[in-house]
């Protein structure tokens, strides 16, 4: 699918894998772009039916071969559903993770109304994504994934999910 964007870019699919407000502002994102639960070839459709030039695929590209996830996660990405997801809050927002004996705890701090500080805290930032998505450590990592997590059936290439994803726009 070619639009304006794809060939200032030059780029041949328009299907960026990052969290949207690390790349851009707001009002970009809105002008050209959609993202939440984005997975498969329908949500891309629905998208570009509402106008999109682009798509942000996230949680999908966590269950491909080439994925630096730890192989028991990606395991448990093909098991889930987002109704299966902790979520708690915390800085800057909240997060949504696979079930963890960590992410269990910090559940239960948010229900206790711990701060947001605190369960940041406990989480152990980065470190705790780290050990839960990367070394499989189900006991003291979280594992942050969106709403996309639903639509993971398989573990498969990334050329695979691409062109699933882009099946009804190649040119």
């Amino acid at each position: 699918m070619q639009n304006r964007i794809t060939q200032i870019l030059n780029i041949k699919y328009p299907i960026v894998q990052a969290p949207m407000s690390w790349m851009t502002d707001a009002k970009l994102v809105a002008a050209v772009a959609e993202a939440g639960g984005v997975a498969d070839v329908r949500g891309v459709r629905a998208a570009f039916a509402l106008g999109a030039e682009g798509v942000w695929v996230g949680t999908a590209f966590l269950a491909t071969t080439e994925s630096r996830m730890a192989d028991n996660v990606k395991e448990l990405l093909v098991k889930m559903t987002a109704n299966d997801l902790h979520i708690y809050r915390t800085n800057p927002a909240y997060y949504r993770s696979v079930p963890t004996a960590l992410s269990a705890r910090l559940v239960a701090m948010d229900a206790q109304g711990v701060s947001r500080d605190e369960i940041e805290k406990a989480s152990k930032a980065g470190t705790g994504m780290c050990l839960g998505m990367l070394e499989g450590d189900l006991e003291n990592g979280y594992i942050s994934v969106g709403n996309g997590v639903s639509l993971i059936k398989e573990i498969r290439p990334v050329k695979a999910l691409i062109d699933d994803l882009m099946q009804d726009f190649k040119a």
